[in-house]
């Protein structure tokens, strides 16, 4: 969507989140279709956010882990792709599957998935990656993850190369019954692996269902 005003970018509400959050996002003007002056998320800054963030709740919670109930999940996404891009964001769904977590660098507790997603645009992809639950108290978690996989282009969304990388940041709501619902952002590019590297960003709602042992 491409009807932005000085405050919304591209999903109300939750940009005016974004923007608190990170001010420096909200750097680029730019005039739309209809003469409107706006501010414009960029790509480097949304790249530079997930980095900072992930930075700082690794730093910031790393005292306060704990060991807590683990349960591998099922993940269901639905939203947009290329919603930087100037382009109508095509839909994007995604299957994901979690396992529990081991431990890994620094004490952390990594957790493995697999998945797949794909647009109604055509565009397919398929991946592995590594995340960390970070508790922001009893019921909210932050999730920063990364990974790589192999993706298949679109006539609208080509990415220079098979192999992609993805990283991400997923806020989430923890239901009593361990069922989770939040909004994630994920960034994808080659890293520049090969001369073209557009990248691309997808903006999804995930539902996680665990999986439980009778």
């Amino acid at each position: 969507m491409y009807f932005r005003t000085n405050y919304e970018c591209f999903c109300p509400g939750f940009i005016a989140k974004v923007k608190w959050m990170f001010p420096h996002f909200m750097i680029e003007k730019k005039q739309n279709n209809y003469g409107f002056s706006c501010s414009r998320i960029t790509r480097f800054n949304v790249i530079r956010g997930l980095r900072l963030t992930m930075m700082f709740m690794m730093i910031y919670f790393s005292a306060y882990a704990e060991e807590r109930e683990e349960y591998e999940m099922i993940n269901i996404t639905a939203g947009q792709v290329g919603i930087l891009d100037d382009q109508d964001g095509p839909q994007r769904y995604g299957l994901e599957y979690r396992f529990t977590s081991f431990s890994g660098p620094w004490g952390f507790r990594l957790i493995p998935a697999i998945g797949a997603a794909a647009a109604n645009n055509g565009a397919r992809f398929i991946y592995s990656d590594l995340r960390h639950d970070f508790y922001l108290n009893d019921k909210w978690i932050l999730i920063p993850s990364f990974g790589a996989g192999i993706f298949k282009d679109s006539e609208e969304i080509q990415l220079g190369n098979n192999l992609e990388f993805r990283s991400g940041l997923e806020i989430a709501y923890q239901f009593h019954n361990k069922m989770r619902a939040g909004i994630a952002i994920f960034h994808l590019s080659n890293g520049g692996i090969s001369s073209s590297n557009p990248g691309t960003e997808a903006l999804v709602f995930s539902i996680c269902i665990p999986v439980l042992d009778n």
